[in-house]
């Protein structure tokens, strides 16, 4: 299949593709975090997941050759992203069952982001919520540093972060806002500085420890 593979670079904000384009091959993200995002009621979107490097994206809209139901849009500086013709992979799973194996197992890891959506969803009032979303974000793409920070290099907007945990606008900046000022969690042009894990891990785990005015 390496022979048929193309590689693509974009920069943030970019489509990788848009809702409603063919899926004509199954994309590889070779660098950089790619998020999927689909659009609601009164022109709101909402993100669907988040992916990096190796992760593919869009499986299922391939293997059933449906137009991708949302868009994939660049999440940081830029990303590089490997296409292979749909064709192409149909024929290799014909060949290879170890490769059905492996599309089954990416097709389970989209399972469990959505099991992540629904963690974040269900973790209590927004802080919690925006707690967990954090940490899940740690988990999956972070890194740590010697002087004890750590690092989330997905840039996410306020608005992004309000529809990711289901609250309001204002409530999202007024939780980050205080976090900043009690030296917890810094929002970076690249993302997140992360000052202070144990209490993130305190505020998730504890649904009672919430703003009483978020919605």
């Amino acid at each position: 299949m390496a022979a048929y593979a193309s590689t693509h670079s974009f920069r943030r904000g970019e489509y990788v593709w848009q809702a409603g384009d063919a899926a004509r091959s199954f994309t590889v993200i070779r660098n950089g975090l790619v998020k999927l995002v689909r659009s609601g009621p009164r022109g709101r979107s909402a993100i669907c997941g988040l992916f990096g490097p190796p992760e593919t994206v869009g499986d299922v809209a391939v293997l059933k050759g449906l137009p991708y139901p949302s868009d994939a849009a660049v999440a940081t500086e830029q990303a590089h992203v490997i296409r292979i013709p749909r064709e192409v992979v149909l024929e290799g799973t014909r060949k290879s069952p170890q490769l059905g194996v492996s599309l089954a197992c990416s097709l389970h890891n989209k399972l469990s982001a959505l099991h992540v959506k629904i963690d974040v969803l269900s973790a209590g009032s927004v802080e919690a919520r925006l707690a967990t979303l954090l940490l899940k974000l740690y988990d999956q793409f972070g890194d740590d540093f010697e002087d004890g920070t750590s690092t989330i290099p997905v840039a996410l907007s306020r608005r992004e972060l309000s529809d990711l945990v289901s609250t309001s606008f204002e409530t999202a900046i007024r939780v980050m806002t205080r976090w900043e000022r009690e030296k917890v969690v810094d929002t970076e042009a690249h993302g997140f500085t992360v000052h202070d894990l144990s209490q993130l891990r305190e505020v998730a785990g504890n649904p009672e420890s919430v703003e009483s005015q978020a919605s």
